[in-house]
């Protein structure tokens, strides 16, 4: 315990599922202060900020829609001017789980079907770091975790326009990490599997045993367990890493 004494982390889509996880882990870990950030449900912030001051790190819920970079500059800038400094930027919001868009057929599948993911999960992970940057760069340290998915690397039949934009952060995963290397920012991305998130809770019975099938371990994970994951990658330990693509999905790859 202690890995990130001191630090000071904002995490997107800090209001619930992995989000809520990585901010409760960050606060165990001796995190200083951290940014809680929701789209819509300032309850669920305010629930997750709680929760954070009970383990002894501030907290600051913070609304903006990720999507629109000028409001990513407001998110980054209101979390700076509290604490004066960003450690650690986790980009955890993502587009939310449709069945329609899911389970659409390949010629189905309209352009706002299409468009919907990429716009939170890559353009809102994108316009967040570029507002991290200049702050990382200026304290000559940073650490940025994005949130890809399994799919985006071995493929699958369904959730066609969720893996385009997972599989896009995972290239500017890559990307980034040259860009900001030099500056001391490491950038890295966690590839998941199935989680025991909100967004399973849509999906019937037999539709969650056979994707917790799927997978080697015949589970699926806990968000603890990739906030874990999240928090190494934002340590001293990750200290030499960066570019990397960290697969947490219960041997799901290996099917």
């Amino acid at each position: 315990m202690g890995n990130l004494t001191g630090r000071f982390a904002l995490i997107t889509g800090g209001s619930g599922g992995i989000g809520r996880a990585t901010a409760l882990e960050f606060a165990r870990e001796g995190a200083r202060g951290i940014g809680v950030h929701y789209a819509t449900n300032r309850s669920a912030a305010d629930a997750v900020a709680k929760e954070v001051e009970a383990h002894g790190a501030k907290a600051l819920p913070i609304q903006a829609d990720v999507s629109k970079p000028h409001e990513a500059k407001r998110m980054v800038d209101t979390f700076v001017k509290t604490f004066g400094r960003l450690d650690a930027l986790v980009c955890c919001a993502g587009h939310p789980f449709r069945r329609d868009e899911w389970f659409a057929r390949l010629e189905d599948l309209a352009e706002e079907m299409l468009l919907r993911p990429l716009r939170v999960d890559l353009f809102g992970s994108l316009f967040a770091v570029q507002a991290a940057v200049p702050v990382m760069k200026k304290q000559r340290r940073g650490f940025i975790v994005l949130i890809g998915s399994t799919p985006a690397i071995t493929g699958d039949t369904v959730g066609l326009s969720y893996f385009l934009a997972k599989a896009g952060v995972l290239a500017a995963t890559r990307g980034l990490a040259q860009i900001l290397g030099p500056h001391n920012v490491h950038v890295n991305a966690v590839a998941l599997g199935a989680f025991d998130t909100g967004a399973m809770a849509v999906l019937t019975k037999s539709e969650r045993k056979a994707l917790a099938d799927e997978a080697a371990l015949k589970r699926t994970g806990d968000p603890v367990e990739i906030a874990r994951k999240i928090v190494f990658l934002c340590s001293d330990d990750a200290s030499f890493m960066t570019g990397q693509t960290l697969v947490v999905d219960g041997g799901y790859a290996m099917r």
